[in-house]
């Protein structure tokens, strides 16, 4: 009788998984599509300049919410507290400080960027932009919890329509002011329409103010080492746009963000996947059945490695085409960008989904280590391959980097049990290929 009912829990939470695995796939399908058309139309509304002046912002945004970043998501999703309605509110309540905290910040940080980058305007959008994560700070803990169980038809529908208004709104701010303040506004509405709709739609747990010592300090316990890992995670991703900044103009910067814009999303997808489903599925693993933990892992690493492989080699090797199509001339040199970044974007996915797996089990220090190999490499690799080979050493420096925090994961992950050099070996190998037929397609000639 237990045997039978214990098969069954299993059937009903793998179908759970499994719906969640399409939702969290069609609401990416969605978002990137939405993107991609607000990318196409606002490209055509303004000039380069202006996304080369959103990369700044949102790289120094970014830089603030990572150093910021004390594991409230992931803390929820691993704990066995969320019954306990002060454990929730408390989160909340640590979310809503935390987004006040990042606006002060930005605003102060504001002035100076703007000096560094001989940009004024940029005083003004980062304050703008700041006030989204003032508005995000309030943002129902429902949504976690819907997460922690795998249940996101409702949230998908709610982002992706979300998503769709804030286009509309955005390019018509564009259309009338033909400025990049349409931007920053447009960011600003988005995130308060998501956060009324996130409160409207997710009803359950009733926020309060509270902050239980207890609980805040289980919270910063298990986000310490999440706050490392995250500090260093953004010299990894968008703090190479602060630093790239410093290296090139603006509008190869621009192009640099609209190529990085299309490169990533095979990447984003592998993310969003890791994120959404295996951590909440090996936190679950773990916690239920540590005994399948090596073996689960090993079938969600091959499907992440024969996913990431095509996505990102297929783009690389229609990059130019790709770039012709969907852009003017003024986005001409975008393409060749492009081929090297998504290459760069498939080696990023590599380590990942150990890391994830470090983190289901509770090992955040460990993590921490991996993601702090990874950004000690990218910063070195990118001075130097700028030194080296100008632009393209610049963008091919973070690859080299992914492959040197990948060995130095696999060393962690070695004493679980948890090491596939086979798998390793058919990556690099594929990889090897698709660089050589990415060569002869976009740069030969």
């Amino acid at each position: 009788m237990m045997t039978r009912l214990r098969q069954r829990l299993q059937s009903l939470k793998s179908r759970k998984t499994i719906s969640g695995s399409f939702w969290v796939i069609f609401g990416f399908g969605v978002q990137k599509g939405v993107q991609l058309v607000s990318n196409l139309i606002l490209t055509r509304l303004l000039y380069p300049e202006a996304f080369g002046l959103m990369a700044i912002v949102y790289s120094f945004m970014a830089a603030v919410q990572m150093f910021s970043d004390i594991g409230i998501r992931p803390s929820v999703i691993q704990s066995n507290n969320i019954d306990d309605s002060r454990f929730l509110n408390t989160a909340w309540t640590l979310q809503i400080i935390r987004g006040f905290g990042i606006a002060a910040v930005i605003c102060l940080l504001a002035y100076p960027i703007a000096n560094v980058y001989a940009e004024d305007m940029l005083f003004g959008l980062l304050c703008v932009t700041g006030l989204t994560a003032v508005v995000t700070g309030f943002q129902s803990i429902n949504i976690i919890l819907a997460e922690r169980d795998i249940n996101y038809k409702k949230l998908m529908i709610m982002r992706a329509a979300s998503q769709m208004v804030t286009l509309i709104a955005t390019a018509t701010l564009a259309y009338f002011y033909e400025s990049v303040w349409a931007l920053a506004w447009g960011a600003l509405f988005g995130c308060v329409l998501d956060v009324l709709l996130g409160h409207f739609i997710f009803r359950g747990h009733t926020h309060r103010f509270v902050l239980d010592k207890k609980y805040v300090g289980k919270i910063f316990r298990f986000g310490q080492w999440i706050f490392w890992s995250t500090v260093f995670t953004y010299f990894s991703g968008q703090g190479m746009r602060a630093i790239e900044g410093a290296f090139v103009t603006t509008e190869t910067l621009a192009m640099i963000a609209i190529a990085g814009t299309l490169a990533w999303i095979a990447g984003e997808l592998v993310v969003r996947y890791l994120g959404a489903i295996v951590f909440p599925t090996l936190s679950r693993i773990h916690r239920e059945q540590p005994e399948r933990f090596p073996a689960v892992l090993a079938k969600m690493r091959i499907l992440a490695i024969l996913s990431t492989v095509p996505l990102f080699g297929v783009l690389s090797l229609l990059a130019n085409l790709v770039v012709i199509i969907l852009y003017d001339d003024r986005y001409r040199t975008a393409g060749p960008i492009l081929a090297v970044m998504a290459l760069v974007g498939a080696m990023r996915t590599l380590p990942m989904i150990y890391q994830n797996a470090l983190l289901s089990i509770g090992q955040s220090k460990e993590n921490f280590f991996s993601t702090g190999v990874i950004a000690i490499a990218n910063v070195i690799f990118l001075i130097v391959g700028y030194e080296v080979a100008g632009l393209y050493g610049l963008l091919m420096a973070p690859g080299f980097a992914y492959l040197v925090g990948h060995v130095a994961t696999s060393f962690i992950v070695k004493k679980y049990g948890w090491l596939s050099w086979k798998a390793d070996l058919i990556f690099v190998i594929l990889m090897l290929l698709f660089a050589a037929a990415t060569y002869q397609l976009n740069f030969s000639g």
